[in-house]
């Protein structure tokens, strides 16, 4: 459920994020806002985020595969209410917490509090022209800038510039590190990361 501002976790959002929101996030009562996503399984739609939980089995993808992720599970669902029994990655899934990312800076234009769009982050940077994919990345490199009236856009080239060319990173093993998105993505590329983006080590 979307929290309104009153009642929102101040820890969802960066003391940074004051960039321009759509009317319906602000207007007539603010919500509460969210600048961090899950690091997603894939950037692959259905089985890497948005992924199908093929008649509530919940079959996990197995993250070793080449251009898988993170922990960060959305599961595609048409439910009215919550599904608690959701299955998620056991804490040994993961090879290196000390260098695998849980939460990313993700932020734009409608991320906010118990709104399930964005929640997961599938990568540091990607070329969307402002369509509702470069939501999904932290940085949209032709993100236009945001309409209040229109859909939201991502905002992460603003964020990045706001902290000096870094974003902060929840590792899974609960530390905070400040880095540059060059910094993260090891033997990987911007658009398809390796590195700190998989809980594979050494990659």
């Amino acid at each position: 459920m979307i929290a309104s501002s009153a009642a929102a976790i101040k820890d969802l959002v960066c003391p940074a994020d004051r960039f321009t929101k759509c009317s319906w996030v602000t207007t007539p009562f603010p919500i509460g806002l969210r600048s961090y996503a899950m690091n997603a399984v894939s950037a692959t739609w259905g089985a890497g985020y948005q992924i199908d939980p093929k008649n509530n089995t919940y079959p996990l993808p197995d993250l070793t595969q080449p251009g898988y992720h993170g922990v960060g599970v959305w599961w595609k669902s048409g439910a009215v209410w919550p599904e608690w029994d959701a299955r998620g990655y056991a804490t040994s899934a993961v090879q290196d917490p000390a260098g695998s990312f849980l939460l990313v800076e993700d932020t734009g234009g409608q991320q906010s509090e118990g709104n399930n769009w964005t929640c997961a982050c599938i990568g540091p940077q990607s070329a969307q022209n402002g369509a509702a994919n470069g939501n999904l990345y932290q940085i949209d490199t032709t993100a236009p800038p945001q309409d209040p009236s229109g859909g939201g856009v991502s905002q992460g080239a603003l964020l990045y510039k706001a902290h000096g060319k870094q974003f902060n990173y929840l590792f899974c093993d609960g530390h905070v590190q400040a880095l540059a998105i060059e910094q993260t993505i090891g033997t990987g590329t911007l658009a398809s990361p390796a590195g700190m983006w998989t809980v594979i080590k050494g990659d």
